[in-house]
């Protein structure tokens, strides 16, 4: 019992720590993150297409909810963008060209509960809307890549992450050999050390050997090697994959609290080893209904591993997403034709999701859309903004836009610096909010024992320790 107040307390000072600036009276999330959609690319080196113009059209009729109970009511959200390109191909041949448009990851509200399954599913409206050139709809392929974890996107990296197949990795690849080993915490004084860590120290190649610790909580670097830390209760069990070459069972330690500088009773111990490719591994946990490709998903698995690789063979457990699929960033891929000394129009419609500040009264919605992968083409035109909405812009990164009948507009010579954001509010004026600290007075029964226990564990700790010096 213990064990979990001493966690349950960390969590509640972190939150209180991040969250009590932002608190909502009514103790409901303030922030929902938005998604960033981008104009079409071409894929595969340089294009001889030019783009004449550019018009761009945002569809915000309503807001969207911070929560949504069923498939059908999030998929009859109509928010919006539309991009239609004006392409001419000056070339004396025909061109055809692969180009995606990225639209973002599924924002924070676009996950439901489903009833039925008991569990939360995230987008499904991949397949709202058509692409067109010159009216007449194209095939178009959902692809996903995995997203940056602070929701910035990147053209030259992210479009690295797209692969026809399974990325060609230096280390991981389909059949590499994967050997996953169980082991269990026994032993441990959970009275008298209720925050008690395991570890184990590693010095590998990493081009031969690396080593996942999934319930890793810590960890640091050694004069020789790393040392991997995880939380330690009797029962509690670890799951560790070893990529390549097996380093067989590891030498743990056990320690009186997440300092591990102290070795106290204990021990962890292997319970089960069995074998597998990697292949099998990434796919673990895909579905083939997901709406995500397999070699995207693949893809996506090889992607997060190397972001979480740390040194000495070990890759970082605590950066590691437990659910990949909230993780993804979504693509559209299609091609077009345009033969020689042509001009098509081509039209793209993808979902427009923004970020939600109720930090304000009344809440302020903030759209983001991509400028910056248009400079990708080998000539732009003219680029003309309109956004249909009975809302006011509060603010915008372009200045100009003019208020009309059903909503604003800015036309502009060529593409302007940076990318384009602006907010909306059903008044044109909202206030921020003072900050409301009510919420502590929920909570303040539970923080009340768990700060009391913290205080009694860190003055026995420390009485310990004068007595040893003594």
């Amino acid at each position: 019992m213990k064990r979990r107040l001493w966690k349950a307390a960390l969590a509640l000072l972190l939150l209180g720590a991040w969250t009590a600036p932002a608190a909502s009276a009514n103790s409901a999330q303030s922030h929902w993150s938005g998604t960033d959609r981008a104009g079409a690319i071409v894929t595969g080196g340089t294009c001889p297409l030019e783009v004449q113009g550019e018009t761009l059209t945002f569809e915000v009729r309503e807001f969207p909810k911070n929560y949504y109970s069923t498939a059908e009511e999030f998929l009859a959200y109509t928010g919006r963008v539309t991009a239609e390109y004006t392409f001419c191909n000056p070339a004396d041949y025909t061109v055809t060209a692969t180009l995606v448009f990225p639209f973002g990851a599924v924002p924070d509200y676009g996950y439901y509960y489903d009833s039925k399954t008991g569990a939360y599913i995230c987008g499904a409206d991949g397949d709202k809307y058509d692409i067109t050139v010159d009216g007449a709809a194209v095939e178009k392929r959902l692809r996903h890549t995995l997203a940056e974890r602070h929701d910035q996107f990147d053209l030259e990296r992210d479009m690295a992450l797209l692969h026809d197949g399974y990325v060609d990795d230096p280390f991981y690849a389909p059949d590499l050999p994967v050997t996953k080993y169980i082991y269990e915490v026994t032993g441990v004084d959970s009275e008298a050390y209720p925050a008690a860590n395991a570890a184990f120290r590693l010095n590998a190649d990493p081009a031969r050997t690396r080593v996942l610790l999934k319930e890793q909580s810590g960890g640091k670097t050694l004069e020789k090697g790393v040392q991997a830390e995880a939380w330690a209760e009797n029962g509690e069990r670890y799951t560790v994959y070893c990529f390549g070459e097996p380093v067989g069972a590891l030498d743990w330690q056990m320690y009186e609290n997440g300092a591990c500088d102290k070795e106290i009773e204990g021990a962890v111990e292997l319970i089960d080893t069995s074998a597998m490719t990697f292949k099998d591994l990434a796919l673990e946990d895909w579905e083939s209904g997901s709406g995500v490709l397999e070699q995207d998903w693949y893809n996506a698995f090889v992607e997060e591993l190397n972001r979480s690789m740390w040194s000495c063979g070990v890759i970082s457990g605590g950066d590691i997403h437990r659910d990949l699929l909230e993780n993804l960033m979504r693509w559209y891929e299609y091609e077009i034709t345009v033969g020689p000394g042509e001009q098509v129009v081509n039209t793209v419609t993808a979902p427009l999701y923004p970020a939600i500040n109720t930090n304000y009264d009344p809440s302020i919605y903030t759209y983001t859309y991509l400028l910056s992968p248009a400079r990708t083409w080998r000539s732009f035109g003219t680029l003309d903004i309109r956004v249909n909405t009975p809302y006011f812009i509060t603010e915008s990164s372009l200045k100009g836009f003019e208020k009309g009948e059903g909503g604003y507009a800015l036309s502009l010579d060529g593409l302007p610096g940076g990318e384009l954001t602006f907010t909306l509010s059903t008044e044109e004026h909202p206030s921020q909010k003072p900050p409301n600290l009510g919420y502590l007075i929920f909570y303040l029964p539970i923080l009340l024992p768990v700060l009391a226990l913290i205080l009694i564990l860190v003055a026995v700790i420390l009485v310990r320790r004068r007595r040893k010096k003594m």
